[in-house]
């Protein structure tokens, strides 16, 4: 009995000892393949994986990062395009849409926020909280549009969106640029969304 024993216990560690020896030869011959692969690729003009950056080389890389990070301008853009698509479906009464530029034109901001938080005006030589400052816009009249869609009230709707414009222009003179004067829209952007809430194409 406690030969048979002594046995399977033998056969067992063995067996386990086999299985790691495999594993880690496998494993090597992989290791060993790919690395010819990958020098091949190379030998032929084909590009390996990138290597690692390092403490060296952390600076440059964190540099060319910012480099593809979209200006404010840009960011901007995008805010007027939703916001103005969003005073066409407002209109149109099509008011899933408008919250969907709403919500668009809200989460833009957001993002001009996380990215600048502080935007210096250069007339008076200080920085400005925007985010301090849109924290009291997101809970008043930006807040009162996203009610007005949600009541469908067009009245209520066309009201709340000139005060908000009235919002962000008190934002562009505090950050020094006066210039950019907000409007209600004359002329919808072309767009290959169609406005018409019951529109039956396309299916």
């Amino acid at each position: 009995m406690s030969k048979r024993f002594l046995r399977t216990g033998v056969l067992f560690v063995c067996g386990i000892a086999m299985g790691v020896g495999l594993d880690r030869g496998w494993r090597h011959d992989l290791v060993a393949t790919v690395s010819a692969q990958q020098g091949a690729a190379q030998g032929q003009g084909r590009r390996g994986p990138p290597p690692l950056p390092t403490m060296e080389s952390l600076p440059a890389e964190v540099a060319q990062l910012k480099l593809l990070v979209p200006s404010n301008s840009h960011i901007m853009m995008d805010v007027q395009f939703h916001w103005t698509n969003l005073w066409w479906a407002g209109r149109k009464r099509n008011w899933p849409l408008a919250l969907y530029f709403f919500n668009e034109s809200r989460g833009h901001i957001q993002w001009l926020i996380r990215k600048s938080p502080m935007i210096r005006n250069n007339a008076e030589g200080k920085d400005v909280d925007i985010s301090g400052i849109f924290d009291g816009i997101d809970t008043s009249s930006l807040a009162a549009v996203k009610t007005a869609i949600e009541a469908k009230d067009s009245a209520q709707f066309a009201s709340s969106y000139r005060t908000m414009l009235e919002s962000c222009y008190a934002c562009h003179k505090s950050v020094g640029r006066p210039y950019l004067k907000p409007m209600i829209p004359t002329v919808q952007v072309q767009s290959m969304l169609n406005f018409d809430p019951n529109a039956a194409w396309p299916e």
